[in-house]
């Protein structure tokens, strides 16, 4: 996903794999847009991550492998299914930064 969209001319910061790191990583820059994995390293779930990235005004695409994410309506912009083709991804985030 990084190299289809760096070849697409996105300025990337990342990809990382907890939340601390993705704390660490907003606070140096705000990204117009989030690809969270909903399952994070070590089974670490990104609920608290996509929180705080809504309460700062990120947008949110999650990318999971599960069915059903245990998400309210309105809390991201698009979940994504894996495995995510570069079609899709590329939909995605322009129509998430197209709003």
């Amino acid at each position: 996903m990084t190299r289809l969209l760096d070849a697409l001319g996105a300025d990337l910061a990342g990809p990382v794999a907890t939340a601390a790191d993705a704390e660490r990583l907003i606070s140096e820059c705000r990204p117009d847009v989030a690809l969270v994995d909903f399952s994070l390293r070590d089974g670490e779930s990104a609920h608290d991550l996509i929180d705080r990235l809504q309460d700062q005004g990120i947008s949110v695409i999650v990318i999971t492998g599960y069915e059903v994410v245990p998400l309210a309506p309105g809390k991201v912009k698009a979940i994504l299914q894996k495995p995510v083709s570069a079609a899709q991804l590329v939909a995605t985030v322009h129509q998430v930064m197209s709003r």
